[in-house]
């Protein structure tokens, strides 16, 4: 008899999914991957922040570069001194 060959049957989720390398040098990534491992949130925060996003086969992608920038972008220390004022 011949031996039945198994396929592979494992499901590949959304943190399994592989970065898709662009170009101009960009790096796509899962959203759900970016948000645990560089950000420190769940994928829902990344979601509230609107970060810019490409959906690829159902999964959520986002720039790495672009993304790290615009949340570089709204830090800000707890007790931010505010500005002084110039006298005129």
């Amino acid at each position: 008899m011949s031996e039945i060959s198994t396929t592979d049957t494992s499901h590949r989720s959304r943190e399994t999914r592989p970065n898709i390398q662009l170009l101009d040098g960009e790096v796509l990534v899962p959203r759900a991957v970016f948000a645990r491992d560089n950000l420190g949130v769940c994928d829902r925060t990344c979601r509230r922040w609107d970060l810019p996003t490409t959906y690829v086969g159902g999964v959520a992608y986002v720039a790495r570069n672009a993304s790290l920038k615009i949340v570089a972008e709204r830090v800000r220390r707890r007790n931010q001194p505010s500005q002084r004022r110039r006298r005129a």
